[in-house]
């Protein structure tokens, strides 16, 4: 059986139609996600170009600085490895666990060489003007200014579709 030129396109035109399809709706980009606790959906996400990135934000007790570094590892779990902070009042460690790394340095406290591991965590959008970002890649990205205010969000890494995509908010744009 002889395949003619018209059945030869049509079966391209398909075979382009299926691949054109799959990318569009199978998650390949891995992202750091808001999903929204109410919900379920997507609220937001930033592209993971680097498996490194830090959340800054203001302790609402003692209102200084917080920074909490992370590393992201190949089956998406999150390893905290590095806290710095300003201040021991509560909620805060006055000295590190086990394997862990103590340092004061310049005013501020380290809690270095951590490996404590967690699979996503909630984090809540306090209704109060404290600053919460994410950093990544060397840009800062104000949290307040994309998620909503008063709101809890599960923070994870997965992998997203772009259709997917196109349901939640990117904070690269900001």
């Amino acid at each position: 059986m002889r395949i003619d030129s018209k059945q030869r396109f049509l079966l391209i035109l398909v075979v382009l139609i299926l691949i054109s399809s799959a990318s569009i709706f199978i998650p390949l980009k891995r992202s750091i996600t808001f999903i929204n606790n109410e919900s379920e959906s997507l609220a937001a996400y930033s592209l993971l170009t680097q498996p490194r990135f830090q959340i800054k934000y203001t302790h609402s007790i003692h209102l200084s600085e917080v920074i909490e570094s992370f590393e992201v590892l190949p089956d998406n779990t999150l390893k905290m490895t590095e806290l710095e902070y300003e201040d021991f009042n509560i909620g805060m460690p006055s000295n590190a666990g086990e394997g862990e790394v103590f340092v004061e340095k310049d005013g501020k406290y380290f809690i270095k060489n951590m490996d404590r591991r967690i699979p996503e965590f909630s984090i809540l959008i306090g209704d109060v003007d404290a600053g919460l970002s994410l950093i990544k890649d060397g840009k800062e990205y104000d949290l307040k200014k994309t998620l909503v205010r008063g709101k809890t969000y599960t923070f994870r890494i997965q992998r997203l579709s772009f259709f997917q995509q196109l349901k939640g908010v990117n904070i690269d744009d900001q």
